[in-house]
């Protein structure tokens, strides 16, 4: 995606700047979308919140990691006094909880990336809304995502002004 994305950035850049006459002209504009969307208020809170969720899920989940250490700890100990089935039994249900622990982990971390990854689409849908007002309104001919373009002059750089009105829209 990201080669596709910045080979036709370059073959459109190459075609637009063919003509220099037109060139003069045109009004670009370049947006670090990464950066806006971690630095609009909405980013801020969202980051703020799944890092809440993710401290409680790391607590919850080294509570029971604690916990199935302790119970390990006391089958160790109570090993050589056990009988074989019961051996079997009890080494049969620390392995259970053992692969249970792993995918809750596995799971929290899904959950996790798929309620961040929700987070920044919805703060990404109303970014494009406010870049293209701001198109629209200072009359850029093109704003390119800075993902894809390797070098860009530093005044066609908009990312600031595109974070103070999606701050002053969303409120």
């Amino acid at each position: 995606m990201y080669k596709t994305t910045a080979t036709v950035a370059a073959v459109l850049a190459a075609f637009l700047f063919s003509n220099t006459a037109r060139a003069k002209d045109l009004r670009i504009g370049v947006v670090d979308m990464q950066r806006a969307v971690s630095e609009t208020d909405d980013g801020r809170a969202a980051e703020a919140q799944l890092m809440g969720v993710k401290k409680k899920l790391e607590a919850e989940l080294n509570r029971k990691m604690k916990e199935f250490y302790e119970d390990d700890e006391k089958l160790k100990k109570a090993w050589s006094i056990l009988k074989d089935d019961e051996r079997r039994k009890r080494s049969a249900e620390s392995r259970k909880k053992f692969e249970e622990l792993q995918k809750r982990y596995v799971d929290a971390e899904r959950d996790l990336m798929e309620k961040k990854t929700k987070a920044m689409l919805k703060i990404t849908k109303k970014l494009n809304g406010v870049i293209q007002k701001i198109a629209q309104n200072d009359k850029f001919d093109y704003i390119f995502n800075g993902a894809a373009i390797r070098w860009a002059p530093r005044h066609t750089d908009i990312t600031n002004e595109v974070i103070r009105n999606y701050n002053k829209g969303a409120k």
